[in-house]
């Protein structure tokens, strides 16, 4: 196996790992599109909730997931600024994820310019590559979230992960090298993966529940890879951590 520029694979490998990546992605986003179209009319009519027989029937498999640490610094943004959807805990879970996701997107767009510039050395291709794609799955993603949100009476959360934005600003100013920033975005992924797993238990529509089950197992892909760039066995931990997880509240959502 080759090493080149600071990663523990080869070009050829990543991109490869990189083409299985977005091939599953569009296997089950369709899905996750699908489950969240009907979210509004599933919240306002207050279903049941399925959440054993959906993870039995469906063969959602959750073990075996490790999840990265990350600041629990509370939230001090104003929901002013974040307007409270309709429909109550399950919203809010979305609206969560929907600023997880714009984190992500701006972390993955914000390197892969300061990349171009030579911030952070020589940067190999298959890595440009593998951030775009997963950049635009994070994209695809915060926009599933927000149409659920939209179609549940509520408004669209565009903005990046308020008790985490701060965090990952000054972590990203310290990073002067391709290492570091693989670790940056893995504890990003981690931390998406880990709110999605802890809201499989928690989460009461069918259809939200639907969509963080088929969304989960791509966010531990992202992990996955990054993971096996960095020299690192893939799943270090037996159990889910989901004491890492994000509080739904910390959207800004009440």
């Amino acid at each position: 196996m080759t090493k080149r520029n600071d990663i523990h694979i080869t070009e050829g490998e990543l991109d490869a790992m990189t083409s299985d990546l977005e091939g599953m992605h569009q296997d089950t986003f369709p899905k996750m599109r699908e489950a969240l179209a009907d979210f509004g009319a599933s919240m306002r009519l207050k279903a049941p909730a399925t959440r054993r027989s959906f993870l039995v029937g469906g063969g959602v498999a959750v073990g075996g997931l490790a999840l990265g640490a990350c600041s629990s610094k509370k939230s001090s943004t104003s929901t002013s600024t974040t307007p409270a959807p309709k429909g109550g805990k399950d919203n809010a879970a979305l609206a969560t994820n929907a600023s997880l996701e714009n984190l992500a997107v701006f972390a993955y767009t914000t390197a892969l310019t300061d990349a171009g510039k030579g911030k952070f050395g020589a940067v190999p291709p298959a890595v440009a590559n593998f951030a775009t794609v997963a950049m635009k799955q994070h994209t695809e993603h915060a926009t599933a979230f927000n149409s659920a949100l939209t179609n549940a009476g509520g408004k669209a959360f565009t903005n990046p992960d308020p008790a985490l934005r701060d965090a990952v600003l000054k972590m990203y100013g310290d990073i002067k090298d391709l290492p570091g920033l693989l670790k940056l975005a893995l504890m990003l992924e981690d931390t998406a993966a880990a709110t999605y797993t802890k809201q499989m238990g928690t989460l009461t529509s069918p259809d939200g529940l639907a969509a963080v089950a088929t969304i989960a197992p791509v966010e531990r892909q992202h992990v996955a890879i990054l993971h096996f760039v960095l020299g690192e066995y893939p799943v270090p931990d037996t159990f889910v951590k989901l004491d890492m997880a994000r509080p739904d509240t910390d959207a800004g959502v009440k």
